[in-house]
């Protein structure tokens, strides 16, 4: 028999994340499951409950090498860290209850070396409405005092006895089997705003619970004639934005991902969640994280910085420095993430790139600043079917000295606008035209200007208003975003300034497309501390700028970041405090918050660039990255965001 767990679900089934992150549990950990305890999944129940564990060589264990399994603290699920799966409003909840002492170990209350039950069988959980009101996620046996008391505001007479359990059990419903009611001393007077990725607490082993493990189901919400709330019997869930393969105790499950340089495991694929079915029986492993497994490698053992991709359906052309010389690579991501290397353009000696494709077709033109310090714009044609590079010699366009440049498509031409440092250190922002046969043309109706900078970086954006968002750092180390028009015939015209008082050292700005609007998000370092900062920003029609939601990451050295396709997601690219590469996903919502939502760590780096290609399916990530020695390596990750919210 064959039980849909969202993989290939059913009409009933609840679309979820997971609640927890790629690096919720330790490397070489997953979690495991075969449905409830006692129960497999869709058998009388659609709970689930969750522990975790680790390939040993011979079996799975669900604790830390080298411990007895004698202690909560042993099992490797234990305080791992949980986070909202979805948007909502938290309506029930308790937080104080005590861990059973150990695994397999029951309460002792009287301690008079008899058993007692739990009074509460959730122990410490938190029942989530989601936004519509209709359903109740839950998550349960959560660690003491682990739930934050903003998230659970509970009176402090709920618990008078001061035992860490609510005096009032009972349960109050009006409406008729299979209807029950909730626990009533953990109602929330208030619900509690949560959003998709916020910090809920960690696992733990409290209330009804055979040792640490994380319970979890779906139920439908409703309220009796007295407004109490009600919930229904389970129902199936449909995990998104992660992965699964069966791993029975004989099977290892070997991923890529956590060693950057090993060959995926073939004979153990990571499916995303949706394209399997459970067995009745037999445990899954899940990842709970959009960004999956290592589908491909290629070490190209040449040194590289700079890096910059511009991505087509066809392929993709990655532009850096090595040795100081330029260099553009394409290739082809193929069906399943296999990179397929195409061709190779070694130019000469220059000081900043920037990569631009100003059509819909896979050409390009690379803007540098030569060794001279000027300005030049190269255009290349890229085959569509076999990658091959040509510079169309006769066709560049060479302007005046410059600092710096960044480029980015035109929202309403073919063409492209560059932001630039002038000889002066100023910011001017250029629009040009680029025909057919990549002949390039400045566009003199109009240029825009803006102050003295450090960094800059540019993006464009096309939902409403027609331009160009510039994000820079002032030479006073200050964070400054500028939007200007670029309409279909060309030119650049000013349309509104943000200073804000947000100290950098580095900045990227992307457009993230949301539905039918987008959001320009930036992302800097900030000085001193290093940290990685990200802000959303609204434009209105006339390209007035709003802000509308900050979000901080740790230290970082370099970062980069690329929007997924399917809109909503943006993954930055980081190197670390520690020089590590990491990836983390991001989710903008329909109103412009920003949530974490998914991590991946990896080997240490000296540089990187990212990007969501738009071929093979729309389902990967690739990523350049240098490693100690400088060397250019290229990867490819499967990806499994949610295309709607």
């Amino acid at each position: 028999m064959l039980l849909a767990l969202g993989f290939g679900a059913t009409a009933h089934a609840y679309p979820v994340a997971f609640p927890a992150r790629g690096d919720s549990l330790p490397n070489g950990a997953y979690f495991r499951a075969t449905g409830h305890t006692d129960e497999d999944y869709g058998n009388n129940s659609w709970a689930i409950d969750f522990h975790a564990a680790y390939f040993t060589g011979t079996a799975w264990s669900r604790y830390e090498s080298g411990t007895s399994g004698t202690a909560n603290g042993d099992a490797l699920i234990f305080e791992a860290p949980l986070y909202a799966p979805e948007d909502g409003e938290i309506i029930a909840c308790w937080r104080t209850a005590p861990n059973k002492p150990a695994p397999g170990v029951d309460y002792d209350f009287n301690n008079d070396g008899t058993p007692d039950s739990s009074p509460m069988i959730g122990g410490n959980h938190l029942q989530i409405r989601n936004a519509d009101g209709d359903y109740i996620v839950y998550v349960a046996h959560m660690d003491f005092d682990s739930i934050p008391a903003s998230l659970c505001p509970l009176p402090a007479n709920r618990d008078a006895n001061a035992d860490g359990w609510p005096d009032n059990r009972s349960k109050d419903c009006s409406l008729s089997a299979p209807w029950e009611g909730m626990v009533t001393g953990t109602i929330l007077p208030t619900p509690v705003p949560v959003k998709k990725g916020d910090f809920l607490g960690r696992v733990g082993h409290s209330g009804a619970s055979d040792g640490p493990h994380l319970h979890m189901h779906v139920k439908p919400f409703d309220s009796d004639g007295l407004g109490r709330p009600c919930e229904g019997p389970s129902e199936e869930i449909e995990f998104v934005e992660g992965w699964e393969q069966m791993c029975e105790s004989s099977t290892d499950v070997t991923i890529a991902s956590w060693d950057p340089l090993a060959a995926d495991n073939p004979l153990e694929p990571w499916w995303p969640i949706g394209e399997n079915e459970w067995i009745e029986g037999r445990p899954f492993c899940f990842m709970p994280d959009g960004i999956g497994a290592q589908q491909d490698h290629n070490d190209y053992a040449v040194a590289a910085t700079d890096l910059h991709f511009a991505t087509h359906s066809s392929g993709d052309v990655l532009v850096y420095q090595s040795g100081g010389a330029l260099r553009l690579r394409s290739y082809k991501l193929e069906t399943g993430g296999t990179i397929t290397d195409q061709d190779t353009v070694n130019e000469g000696s220059v000081l900043d790139t920037a990569v631009t494709r100003p059509r819909s077709t896979r050409d390009v033109v690379v803007s540098i600043r030569g060794t001279n310090g000027d300005l030049k714009h190269i255009p290349y044609t890229v085959s569509s079917t076999t990658g091959q590079i040509v510079r169309q010699v006769g066709k560049e366009l060479s302007e005046s000295a410059i600092y710096r440049v960044e480029s980015t498509k035109s929202p309403a031409h073919d063409g492209y606008v560059v932001a630039i440092e002038d000889s002066a250190g100023n910011l001017k922002v250029i629009d040009y035209h680029v025909d057919s046969g990549l002949n390039i043309t400045r566009d003199l109706t109009g240029t825009g200007s803006g102050g003295a900078i450090d960094d800059v970086a540019i993006t464009t954006v096309s939902s409403g208003f027609d331009g160009v968002v510039t994000a820079e750092i002032t030479t006073g180390g200050l964070l400054v975003l500028r939007s200007f028009e670029v309409p279909a015939a060309g030119g650049v015209t000013w349309a509104d300034t943000y200073t804000t008082i947000l100290g950098a050292d580095s900045v990227r700005v992307d457009t993230v497309p949301v539905g039918l609007t987008e959001y320009v998000v930036t992302s800097v370092q900030q000085p001193t501390t290093g940290t990685l900062r990200l802000d959303t920003w609204e434009l209105d029609g006339s390209g007035q700028i709003t802000w509308l939601d900050t979000i901080s990451a740790g230290g970082v050295s370099a970062h980069d970041a690329t929007p997924t396709v399917a809109g909503g997601d943006l993954i930055s690219a980081i190197r670390d405090d520690a020089d590590n590469f990491r990836m983390i996903g991001w989710r903008i919502d329909p109103f412009g918050a920003i949530t974490r939502h998914a991590t991946r760590g990896l080997s240490a780096v000296t540089d990187t660039a990212i990007v969501a290609p738009l071929g093979s399916g729309q389902d990967h990530l690739v990523a350049a990255r240098t490693d100690t020695s400088g060397d250019l390596h290229l990867f490819s990750y499967g990806a499994a965001f949610m295309s709607a919210f």
